[in-house]
């Protein structure tokens, strides 16, 4: 696939709310070699005239190559101006009833039913494109439990939104070319993954040897959900740091331990790591346990660019912390219900007008320990830098 000099073109290809922080990262660690079409580009709406879902559909017939990332959502279903173009699609289920006998059934995806990252895909296979499918490993166990209980109507998947998400991964795998799905378990994983493929397939390409020049080296915060992003993004944005911060969800606090000499090596390069979790004690003896193991996990030549951040008791505290008409400290059924309520749908939103950092700082150690970190590495020298000096 000859490109005349030019980097070989990405359309990223996934829902946006499971998995903002990986494409970001990916745009991030690989942009220097590969130039990525994805909607979050300020750009990506100049294509004009179009309705937003057909935008996304007009910028994958630009790219050489679809990277398609699947985890726990659907995403919203299309509602462009061109339905025709894209007709009901059909898998072929094949499973067992409860008393054992095999079955096979049709299993039907109107039109009106299909997602956006879909049709995308949709068109990618139309065009003849290449297509590379990465999924969560969770996902795809739970998609094998899922036809294990394929005639049980009231099954309800314990990750995934919708079963339809098991039913686009299938109608991948049945396609006539690249049907191979790739599994990942974090966003180290995901991302050495994509590298090596893309790196793969653009060894028929012409890339330009001209080096990029990129922004500071960024700082890294490790958190456990996407609901930690948002609420640590709010203190961020509070701050107007330097340095771009990098929201990189670890899927639980075991996923963190497990995982984290893995996530220090592959950002030992950024201006800091933070690690950011919830205490879930308000017990300063079991914090400090927490810690000593997390510490143990830090490979000893990184730990000086290591820090730890426990939110006591958790991060919705903080919300209470910073904003103007709160109580604070809240009570724990208060934390509790404040939890619940705020995390059924949708992302967080807090009015700006209602926040006050300050105060925060003032009413939560744990905040302050999380400020002074981010303030800390983005006040610290580049090695370039301090060269200079």
């Amino acid at each position: 696939m000859a490109t005349n000099g030019r980097k070989p073109k990405v359309f990223l290809c996934s829902t946006s709310y499971d998995l903002e922080d990986f494409r970001a990262l990916i745009v991030d660690r690989l942009g220097s070699e590969f130039e990525f079409i994805f909607f979050e580009d300020a750009a990506f709406a100049a294509r004009r005239g179009l309705h937003s879902h057909d935008q996304c559909i007009a910028a994958v017939a630009e790219a050489d190559i679809v990277v398609c990332i699947i985890d726990s959502r659907y995403g919203g279903k299309y509602h462009g101006k061109q339905p025709t173009r894209f007709k009901d699609q059909t898998i072929e289920v094949k499973y067992k009833t409860a008393s054992g006998q095999p079955k096979t059934v049709n299993v039907v995806t109107p039109t009106k039913e299909l997602s956006i990252t879909w049709c995308e895909l949709i068109e990618a296979y139309d065009r003849s494109l290449q297509v590379m499918t990465f999924a969560r490993q969770r996902t795809l166990d739970e998609k094998q439990t899922r036809r294990k209980n394929q005639g049980n109507k009231s099954y309800i998947p314990a990750h995934v939104d919708s079963v339809k998400v098991f039913d686009l991964l299938d109608w991948i795998t049945k396609q006539d070319k690249d049907n191979w799905i790739t599994s990942f378990t974090n966003a180290v994983d995901l991302l050495e993954k994509i590298s090596k493929w893309l790196r793969s397939a653009s060894n028929t390409m012409v890339i330009p040897a001209q080096p990029v020049s990129g922004p500071k080296p960024p700082i890294i915060t490790l958190v456990e959900g996407n609901r930690d992003v948002d609420i640590a993004r709010t203190i961020v944005s509070q701050l107007g740091l330097k340095r771009p911060v990098e929201f990189i969800v670890t899927q639980g606090k075991y996923s963190m331990l497990n995982g984290l000499p893995q996530y220090i090596e592959a950002f030992k390069d950024a201006s800091g790591i933070i690690i950011l979790l919830d205490a879930d004690t308000d017990d300063q003896s079991e914090i400090e346990r927490e810690r000593d193991l997390l510490f143990a996990r830090i490979p000893k030549e990184h730990a000086r660019k290591v820090r730890i951040v426990q939110a006591v008791p958790q991060l919705d505290e903080w919300l209470f912390a910073i904003e103007k008409k709160s109580k604070h400290p809240p009570s724990k059924e208060l934390l509790r219900l404040w939890t619940h309520q705020s995390t059924r749908r949708g992302k967080l939103r807090l009015d700006s007008t209602e926040i006050d950092l300050q105060r925060g700082l003032e009413m939560s150690p744990s905040l302050r320990l999380f400020v002074s970190a981010l303030i800390e590495f983005d006040s610290t020298p580049d090695s370039s830098e301090k060269s200079e000096h």
